[in-house]
This record gives C-alpha cells, structure tokens and sequence, in this order.
C-alpha cells in the first residue's frame, strides 16, 4: 500500500479540488493506497472539508487536532500513522506536478531510504516564484551544503517519499516541529547513512507560501546553526 499524507493548515479555497485531482491520479494508477489528511489546527473551515471528503471514499482518513502542532510534528504523527511501507507526502496546493508521483515512488522500490523532489537541479522547471525567494532559497540551500557537506540540492521541496521502516527511528531524533523539519531529517538521514535521493521535478508556485520570508529563513538558519553543533551527539 502507498500512503499519501497532505498536511493541512487553512486550505480552504483549494482542498476539495486538489484531493479530488489526487484520487483521480491514484485510481488510474491501479496500486492500493491511502490518503492521510493531516489537518493541523486550522482557523477555517478546512476540518469539516477534510471530514466531508472522507466520508465519501473510505480511503481517505483524517488525523484532526484542535491546537496547531507545526507543520512537522504533523507529519511526524502522520508518518507513524500510516499504513503503507512507502509515505509520500506532498503540500495541498499540489505545487509538485502530480506527474512525478510514479517516479518518487519507483525510487523508494529501487532501495531509496528517502526521496525528495528538487527545484534546484538541472532538468527542474520552475514556474511562478517570485526572485527574492528563489534568492532566498538558493542562499538557504547553499549554507546547509557549506555546513554538512549534504549532497540534497533542495532540501524543502514539499514532495518527499519515505521507506516508513527506514524513517520511524529517525523520526524519534528530530527535533523540529515546523519549516525546518524537511532539512533536519534530510540531514539526519544522510549522517545515519540512510540512503537519499533526489528527482527533479515541474513545480508551480499556486498561492502565497506559508513562508514568512526574513523571519523563518532566519529561524531556519539557526535551526542549521544549532543542528550542526549537537549532531555528533544525534548520529
């Protein structure tokens, strides 16, 4: 079975269409799956959404909290909570074209422990981000190589796949909760010497990014900063 997880926070305006564009893709791809909806605290109408969706179709269950968790620690619990041996999880506005779904996974069947899709590599498309956040995100990606000598292009792509029984340990040692989530266990995963690998991928920026640019590339940075200093003591 394939776990998909979308982690949720006020989505609105796009939830509905987007979930019903991602069951369509996985019916004609014939594999048995699932869809986690990781609702996190939303301030809207998103819960009741996300619960109008599940009642229709039994593969898709929700995981709701009422107090927002972070963007990591949800997909964190949603990860342990599913029930696939390969997790995928992409962000709601489906910004990663839906094409590359079949890809991501073959690299889990063909021994990758993690992969993620990348902006960054040759053979990316992308369209619609502005050229403060591509600056800002080149610059981010950069310090963490410089930093950890990571091989990861990209490291916050929101399309990422995991082999569940490779990342459940892993997931026990990460300590973030929000944006920084995807680098840290990036990291981690790679000093461990899990297996990690990286597609380029379509990808349309589709709505404002929860992002908020100099405060959270700032939080971000000293997340790396203080990761680099206590990661001996994590591997």
């Amino acid at each position: 079975m394939i776990s998909i997880i979308i982690p949720l926070h006020n989505e609105t305006g796009i939830l509905r269409e987007n979930v019903s564009r991602l069951e369509k893709r996985l019916d004609d791809s014939g594999k048995d799956y699932e869809i986690l909806l990781a609702e996190d605290g939303s301030t809207d109408q998103t819960p009741e959404i996300a619960r109008s969706l599940a009642s229709r179709n039994p593969r898709i269950r929700l995981i709701i909290t009422k107090k927002r968790l972070g963007r990591g620690l949800s997909l964190s619990n949603a990860i342990a909570a599913a029930q696939g041996g390969i997790v995928v999880y992409m962000d709601a506005d489906l910004a990663t074209d839906l094409s590359h779904l079949p890809e991501i996974i073959r690299e889990i069947e063909n021994g990758s422990d993690i992969a993620t899709g990348s902006r960054l590599l040759p053979g990316s498309i992308v369209s619609g981000r502005n050229m403060l956040r591509e600056l800002a995100s080149k610059s981010y990606n950069l310090l963490l190589r410089l930093l950890f000598r990571t091989k990861v292009r990209d490291h916050q792509c929101g399309f990422k796949a995991f082999r569940k029984s490779s990342v459940l340990q892993l997931l026990k040692d990460v300590r973030d909760t929000h944006w920084f989530w995807d680098s840290e266990l990036l990291l981690l995963a790679q000093a461990r010497g899990l297996k990690v690998s990286e597609i380029p991928v379509n990808w349309t920026d589709r709505k404002e990014s929860g992002v908020r640019l100099h405060a959270d590339i700032i939080y971000m940075g000293l997340a790396a900063l203080k990761l680099r200093l206590s990661i001996r003591r994590k591997i």
